[in-house]
């Protein structure tokens, strides 16, 4: 029986992937003269960038992360805070609470972010709980997220649907024993996605109750 469903947040509620892959990729090409693929950036999607730069450090490229920060960030930060909610994540969010369901956000980002975001969309009071990086002591793709969150909720992992975007997330929640559903963005597209539960091109296409009577 379905009695929870776990969110990600990036890619998943607001498209910061879409706007984090345009902004690394410019930093590289006018910092280092290099083009990064969408394929090298998917190795830190659902997860941090520590892990894109650690294979780009076996190329002998080598990144000041500080230095990258600071280039970055504010760039991202002003580009996202007017991101809308991707198709039907509101809708889907109020059919998942309005069957009594429980709903939590499961993040490799800082919690800062998902609540600034949250808050500014009117969603936040709909999570029962938000987990994030600070809560665990491995981010995607170990399932540490995944299982914090079913702690909290007081759940079993049988009972619970996962909402992902990318590759990181989808072996999360396989690794914690979770049904997932795959709902790629226009970067995480390019992923290869295997043992996913289903997978739809936006939440707008999940019946909520057609999962209820599955699970």
């Amino acid at each position: 029986m379905l009695k929870a469903v776990i969110m990600d947040f990036d890619g998943v509620i607001i498209d910061t992937e879409v706007v984090w892959y345009r902004i690394f990729a410019d930093w590289f090409r006018k910092n280092r003269s290099y083009e990064l693929s969408v394929q090298e950036f998917l190795s830190c999607v659902g997860s941090n960038s520590d892990d894109l730069f650690d294979e780009l450090k076996k190329k002998n490229i080598v990144i000041d992360r500080k230095q990258f920060a600071e280039d970055t960030i504010s760039s991202f930060v002003e580009q996202s805070d007017i991101l809308p909610p991707k198709e039907g994540v509101v809708e889907f969010i109020e059919a998942v609470k309005s069957r009594d369901l429980k709903l939590a956000l499961a993040t490799s980002a800082a919690r800062l972010k998902p609540v600034k975001h949250l808050t500014r969309l009117g969603l936040i009071d709909q999570f029962d709980e938000l987990v994030t990086a600070e809560d665990v002591k491995r981010v995607k793709p170990y399932p540490d997220l995944f299982l914090t969150a079913v702690e909290k909720l007081n759940v079993k992992p049988t009972q619970v649907l996962v909402v992902e975007d990318s590759r990181n997330g989808l072996i999360a929640g396989v690794n914690a024993k979770m049904r997932t559903l795959i709902v790629p963005n226009d970067v995480t597209r390019y992923s290869e996605f295997q043992d996913f539960y289903h997978r739809a091109d936006s939440l707008a296409e999940v019946d909520v109750d057609k999962l209820l009577a599955e699970f």
